[in-house]
């Protein structure tokens, strides 16, 4: 039976729940290495592309090639530097956490920038790692990356999923990896990253077999959405020891603020509008939190929404 949920109109965390699936070492220590880009976890004793089972995640710019085939020349530029920085930027924030995760080691995990775009895999075959495990490490890769570009004004969409890929400095080959390039490209649509159907079973198995005992990371990691899918909760990547970065948060309201304000294309306006409304349904979740004030909601009439935390779903989700 599904944790009890409350239904509230954007989407639903993963709150309460807690196995041995979702455990991490927080105080696990790494060397540096392992915090570059690594891909050997998809090569054979031989150094041989291999096909491995793996949680896969794709993640790509909203709005990228619009942004750069109607940029004028004299904009190019400072263009281009933008998004340098915003990746840049966002990859540090995300290789703070692959430092001091137990799951982060060179034989478990590849990861591989290229364009716009952030290819994230973690191949739990053969690793003894559940794959509801490896999913929450992804999950909070992904949660760090989407935030930290969001707070420099680019947001992401994309798609998790899980299956067979190869990930390496020559190759990047596997359904997973098409199966989560189709949920960003084809459903994501706005500035979400979805988790695909065989995916959000996995987790919510995991939580159905936790029956109640709970981290509280875990369970405010994943939101159900009004369409029935479930998608990254990216906001929580500003919590830290159970406290939120208040100063984080009214970043990101700035940053949706001035997406809204500067878009002047129909077809893109909803999408940050969806922005908006996770954002302020994020404030109500954490209303009661010490350091809240209203100033961090974004002020809007329509500001209801039907998104929900997993750990307030009482009925199954209409995907997963």
């Amino acid at each position: 039976m599904l944790p009890k949920v409350r239904a509230l109109a954007c989407g639903c965390p993963l709150d309460g729940y807690y196995n041995e699936a979702f455990h991490t070492d927080w105080g696990a220590e790494f060397r540096k290495d392992i915090v570059k880009d690594n891909t050997s976890a998809y090569l054979d004793d031989h150094g041989r592309p291999k096909l491995r089972s793996s949680i896969v995640g794709f993640l790509d710019l909203l709005g990228f090639s619009q942004s750069v085939t109607t940029a004028a020349d004299e904009d190019s530029q400072p263009l281009l530097d933008k998004i340098c920085n915003a990746i840049q930027d966002s990859r540090a924030y995300v290789r703070q956490i692959l430092g001091s995760e137990s799951q982060a080691t060179p034989a478990g995990w590849a990861i591989k920038f290229f364009s716009d775009n952030l290819v994230l895999a973690y191949a739990y075959e053969d690793s003894g790692l559940a794959p509801a495990a490896a999913a929450w490490f992804v999950i909070r890769c992904a949660q760090r990356y989407q935030l930290r570009m969001a707070l420099n004004g680019l947001f992401l969409r994309g798609g998790l999923t899980l299956g067979p890929v190869c990930l390496t400095d020559e190759i990047v080959f596997g359904k997973a990896l098409i199966e989560s390039y189709h949920l960003e490209e084809r459903t994501a649509i706005v500035p979400r990253v979805l988790l695909s159907e065989s995916l959000s079973r996995i987790i919510l198995s995991a939580q159905e077999v936790a029956n109640g005992s709970g981290d509280p990371e875990v369970g405010n990691a994943l939101c159900r959405d009004v369409d029935g899918w479930w998608f990254v909760n990216y906001l929580q990547a500003a919590e830290s020891n159970q406290r939120v970065d208040w100063s984080l948060i009214e970043q990101h309201k700035q940053s949706v603020l001035l997406s809204l304000s500067s878009t002047t294309r129909h077809d893109v306006l909803p999408k940050f509008g969806w922005a908006c409304r996770y954002h302020n349904m994020y404030c109500h979740w954490h209303h009661n939190d010490p350091g809240y004030e209203d100033r961090y909601r974004v002020n809007r009439d329509d500001e209801h929404s039907l998104i929900c935390q997993l750990k307030d779903a009482t009925n199954s989700p209409k995907h997963g």
